[in-house]
């Protein structure tokens, strides 16, 4: 396991602050626009703050390439588009429309289902082994959501309480585990920052015909407040683009293990900031099925490591006997 210096350490709890608070980001803009125009803005902001970064790799590389290590298959177009297009455009679309229906807290909580979720596709993706930890952790963590949602008798209806908003919340975590599978596979022949530019790109093509929908009018965007600007430019700069750069540069010094214990630190930030800035108030059913979506988390997270370390003994053990 890498050494992680206080500087990593210092970036992984900014990161997770900024992600925290971006829930809350996304939730204040709602009121002057919906959540498709909204992901519109934040998607072009962000491929416009991200072109720089991967200016260079792109330039030294033909157009078919994408900036790659070798000139892309069918197969790859096909991850590029499932990556950009259906996880990244999902994620964040469902995200922006189901924060509009419930509340910020919600989705800090939620979201910290997607290691749960990724684990489950990654079964079918990558031909990942669907151990009994992992079947578990995944109904742990939706027993949570259910909790969150405080589903009884009178609530179980889409159209009332949260249960409608957390359901596409779960549902764009769905999508961000996608995005994070097709990342993975397509990270073994792009950089990291190209391949984050690009994934920005589709994304942003796969949001705007729902901007439609929302029959948005140029002339809507002169009676944005200066707060509501500030939303978008937070999104666009800091969440989407600078935070994953810094999330990438650091992935590439410590193990993928050290960085997603940093990921419990999102709920506590984005219930917190939630609180603060929106003065959403958090329930008890809320904080038990957020310890339970965590709980599941936890679960998913280490078995990775906990499986790795009775390989190792087992091949020590070999190795001695011999």
């Amino acid at each position: 396991m890498a050494k992680a210096h206080k500087s990593d350490l210092l970036l992984l709890v900014i990161n997770q602050f900024i992600w925290g608070v971006g829930w809350s980001a996304i939730k204040y803009p709602q009121d002057q626009m919906g959540p498709f125009t909204l992901n519109g803005w934040t998607m072009l902001i962000s491929v416009v703050v991200l072109f720089p970064f991967a200016y260079r790799e792109l330039a030294r590389k033909p157009l078919l390439q994408w900036g790659n290590a070798r000139v892309l298959t069918r197969r790859d177009y096909q991850d590029y588009f499932i990556m950009g297009c259906v996880g990244l455009a999902g994620m964040t679309l469902l995200y922006n429309w189901g924060t509009g229906k419930s509340l910020a807290a919600n989705g800090a909580l939620i979201s910290m289902s997607v290691p749960v979720l990724t684990a489950v596709i990654a079964v079918a993706v990558l031909a990942e082994k669907m151990t009994i930890a992992r079947m578990g952790s995944l109904l742990i963590a939706i027993t949570g959501v259910l909790i969150i949602s405080d589903v009884r008798g009178a609530n179980l209806s889409l159209s009332g309480g949260f249960l409608f908003g957390n359901s596409l919340l779960l549902a764009g975590a769905v999508c961000n585990g996608i995005y994070v599978v097709y990342s993975k596979k397509l990270l073994i022949i792009a950089s990291p920052i190209v391949l984050l530019f690009w994934g920005q790109v589709l994304g942003f093509i796969g949001s705007v015909p729902f901007v439609a929908l929302e029959r948005f009018h140029v002339s809507s965007v002169l009676g944005y407040r200066w707060q509501t600007w500030a939303a978008l430019v937070f999104l666009g700069t800091i969440y989407f683009a600078m935070a994953m750069v810094i999330f990438f540069r650091i992935l590439t010094r410590l193990d993928a293990g050290q960085i997603m214990v940093s990921n419990y630190l999102q709920p506590f930030f984005g219930v917190l900031m939630a609180a603060v800035l929106l003065h959403e108030r958090v329930t008890l059913a809320m904080a038990i099925g957020g310890v339970l979506v965590i709980g599941g988390t936890a679960l998913a997270t280490f078995e990775e490591s906990w499986q790795a370390r009775k390989l190792s003994a087992a091949r020590l053990s070999d190795g001695k006997s011999k």
